[in-house]
This record gives C-alpha cells, sequence and structure tokens, in this order.
C-alpha cells in the first residue's frame, strides 16, 4: 500500500537508503533532512514523501520523494526513489514510481526530472528510468567529481 510517511517512519526509511548500499552517508543524511522537513512543515508544498507500506507487517519497503520544480512551468523533480535490497525486483519501485507520476499529473505536472551518477553502481538506476520510458536528455561530465558525470532523464507526462 502506498501512502504518506508518519514521523515514526523515519529510522525505517533512512535504514532503507543506508543499506541499498547506493548511496554515501551525506545523500542518506540528505535524505533523512528531507524527510524530517517534510513531517514537520510550516505550509511548504516544495516537495512530498510517499512510502510503500507492507500492508500484512506494516513494515516500508520503499519510498520516494519528488515535488514541483521551482521557477518552472509545471515541471516537477523526482529527487528519491528506493526499495529494500531484499525486495527490490518485486514492482515496488515500479509501484512508486507510477503513483509519483499520477500525483504529479493530477497537480498539473506536464514533465518529471531527475538526476543520477553515470558511475557503475547506479546502473541498476539507470536501467530502471530507462524501462519506466525515462529519457536521458543530458549528460554533464565531471559534476559530481572527476570522471563522474550527471545524467539527467525526463518523462513529458499525459495531460488532461
Amino acid at each position: 500500500m502506498i501512502e504518506k510517511p508518519q514521523p515514526e517512519d523515519v529510522l525505517a526509511i533512512e535504514r532503507i537508503a543506508r543499506e541499498t548500499g547506493t548511496f554515501n552517508d551525506v545523500e542518506v543524511a540528505t535524505v533523512r533532512e528531507m524527510l524530517e522537513t517534510y513531517l514537520h512543515p510550516e505550509p511548504r508544498d516544495d516537495h512530498t514523501f510517499i512510502v510503500y507500506r507492507n500492508g500484512k507487517s506494516n513494515c516500508i519497503l520503499g519510498f520516494a520523494c519528488f515535488g514541483p520544480t521551482p521557477l518552472t512551468d509545471r515541471t516537477w523533480d523526482l529527487y528519491w526513489i528506493c526499495v529494500d535490497r531484499v525486495h527490490q525486483g518485486n514492482g515496488i519501485g515500479r509501484s512508486l514510481l507510477s503513483s509519483v507520476e499520477e500525483e504529479a499529473a493530477v497537480q498539473g505536472a506536464r514533465a518529471i526530472y531527475l538526476e543520477t551518477s553515470d558511475s557503475p553502481i547506479y546502473r541498476p538506476a539507470r536501467d530502471f528510468y530507462e524501462r519506466n520510458c525515462y529519457q536521458r536528455v543530458a549528460v554533464i561530465d565531471d559534476f559530481y567529481a572527476p570522471g563522474e558525470a550527471k545524467v539527467i532523464y525526463r518523462k513529458v507526462l499525459k495531460t488532461t
């Protein structure tokens, strides 16, 4: 079941991000910071979190963070999407991504953008985005570090 996270979910979400083996300590800390900001907001609408919760055990198996891109005409960013390592390959990431796309479309988004690294450890993420119809639109060499490029993807959403 996909729903909004609760304050008691912070440690589970942080654990999932850490245990994927993909994100470094700074990235995991950023997930937590964004989550805590989301859970304890003043009125704000810059990003949203959703979680995939196992209906039987109530455990969180994945999460996503997304929101409107400031200073743009109806474009949104997908900041994070992450599934517990043990449960990867079971359609949870696809379910989260579909929910992100549906929510963005309902809010009037015309496209979703995301960025990731071109390093080998991010290859499964790039393959996932490409399988889900995200188009590689740019590569910026030496962005994250010498020899590590930023890859930008886009998916144009159907408007009603």
